[in-house]
Parts: C-alpha cells; structure tokens; sequence
C-alpha cells in the first residue's frame, strides 16, 4: 500500500514539475533564448550567428495567411535596413517542406536565414519562446535583449529608423586622426578639467591637432572618453578587403573592428585577426586609432 501511494505521489510531482516549469515567453528587457535548427539544405543555423546584428525573429508558416500579407512589408524594411546591419531570422511553424520552401520563393523572403523542423506547432523553437499564434515577432539587439515584440511594420520601421539613423554612435574609441559618427550629431570634445577644446556638427570630427592623451566627447545627449594616440606615419596596412576567415595585418598592431551601429564588437592585438565569429556584412575596422572599412563574407 505504501509503494502505491509512493508511487502517486512521484508521478504527482512529475506531472507538476512539467505544468509549472513549462517555457515563459520571454519579454522585453530579457536575453533571448539561443537556439538552433535546420535550415532548408540541412545545415544548423543558429540565432547566435547574428550576435552582432539587430534581428528580427520571425515566426510564421506557408498556411498562415496573416503572415502571407505582410511578408512584403517585413521584405520592404529587410531591405530598407540591411546594409546597415539588419537580419531576419524566420522559423516556420510548417510540416511540408515543399510549402515551405515553395512560401519563400512566392514571397521573395531573399534573407539566408530560414529554419524549420517540420513539426508544426511541436516546433521546438516555438515552444522555448512559448509561441500560441502566428505572426509572432521578437526584435533583438546586438547583446541578444529583446527590444520589441510584435511590432506591427509602422513601429518596426519607426524603432529601426531610431536604431540605425537616429541613435548616434561614435567610433573609434582609440583614434589617431579623426572621429566618426553614424550620424550627424553635435559634439563637444574636453579634456579632463572641462576645458572645451572642439565643438561642431557634424559626422567627423579632426582631432590631429590634439596632444595624446585621455578626452571626454559630448554628443547628442551623451558623453564617453577616447583616447587619442600620437599619429604615426608608418600606418598599418590589413589584407583581404572581403574577409572569409581572417585578416591579415602588416605588422603587430592594436585593433578594434566595429559594426554599421558603431558599435565595439571586437579589440586586441596582433597580426591575425580571426573574424569567423563574424556575421556576413560591412564593418569599420581601427588599426591603431586609423579606420577602414572591409567586408565579411
């Protein structure tokens, strides 16, 4: 009679166990749950390849006629904001792959980022974010938080806008010649008294004339420190310009790479820079406080 009773109440617990521990779906301010799943030729993708992109995680389904509709709105702001360094990542909740892959033909969904495991709503990626409906978006940044939900194409094209054109960054943290914003933006250079050495609008700023040392820069609302560095003549030279795997510099160097936000995703030294981490796209690279552009392929 024990044992019986045991037994009940293991498989109590085991049946609570799984009702109230089951997947939230996460919410704004929170990390987005990695995962990974089959793209249309097999090969695992993951929501980690793009940590250095603003994504759109999109799931839908070839039957879902809301998400049929506005796919070409979700197509116009792919590629409104893509080369600026926005991704989508779209998961479907269908169960033929044929439809599947048919829906993304039709509808011109040209990003390389599509995942499915066919099983419908037992999609393995719709459970860990608790999906209950079609479209279900979530917006998310380069540090993996969720910035949106849901976003209808009016506020999704309104907060991209914002992220990419209104937001200003400035980069390099470390500069030899010249500042860079990703917008135009008023600013005020100082050193560490307060004494106002520059001040301006616009994208770039020439801070040659400065001895090296530590300033404070104010720009549109906001204020960090850089470093300027002595301006030497011997300036490092990098190769290739379109990147697979790795970069090769001229000579040991300090780096920093930056992404289309002005965003620091990578510093360090040497003569290697491995970039394999790196989504596809274009970045700003800081050999020594001078910067370039190169492309990851």
């Amino acid at each position: 009679m024990k044992s019986k009773v045991l037994k009940i109440i293991i498989l109590w617990a085991a049946f609570s166990s799984s009702f109230f521990f089951s997947f939230a779906q996460p919410k704004v301010g929170q990390k987005a749950p990695d995962f990974k799943i089959e793209d249309p030729n097999g090969k695992i993708i993951r929501l980690s390849d793009l940590s250095d992109k603003i994504v759109l995680l999109d799931f839908w389904a070839s039957w879902c006629m809301p998400c049929r509709q506005v796919n070409p709105e979700i197509v116009a702001l792919y590629h409104k904001y893509h080369d600026k360094g926005f991704e989508i990542f779209s998961v479907s909740l269908d169960t033929k792959k044929e439809a599947w892959l048919n829906a993304i033909k039709k509808d011109q969904l040209s990003w390389p980022f599509h995942g499915s495991d066919l099983k419908g709503w037992e999609n393995e990626v719709a459970e860990l974010y608790d999906i209950s409906g079609i479209p279900a978006t979530f917006l998310i940044d380069e540090k993996g938080i969720i910035i949106g939900t849901d976003l209808d194409e009016y506020d999704l094209d309104k907060k991209l806008n914002f992220l990419f054109n209104e937001q200003v960054q400035f980069y390099p943290q470390t500069a030899a010649g010249k500042l860079f914003f990703t917008a135009k933006a008023k600013y005020q250079i100082e050193d560490l008294k307060g004494n106002v050495l520059l001040k301006g609008k616009s994208e770039e700023v020439d801070i040659t004339g400065l001895a090296a040392s530590e300033y404070l820069i104010r720009y549109e609302g906001k204020s960090s420190l850089f470093l300027k560095k002595v301006n030497d003549q011997a300036l490092v030279t990098f190769y290739p310009q379109r990147v697979d795997d790795q970069i090769t510099l001229s000579k040991n160097a300090n780096f920093e790479i930056y992404n289309q936000r002005g965003k620091l995703i990578k510093k360090g030294s040497g003569e290697v820079i491995m970039v394999q981490d790196l989504s596809s796209g274009n970045y700003y690279i800081s050999l020594e406080g001078t910067v370039n552009t190169f492309f990851k392929k």
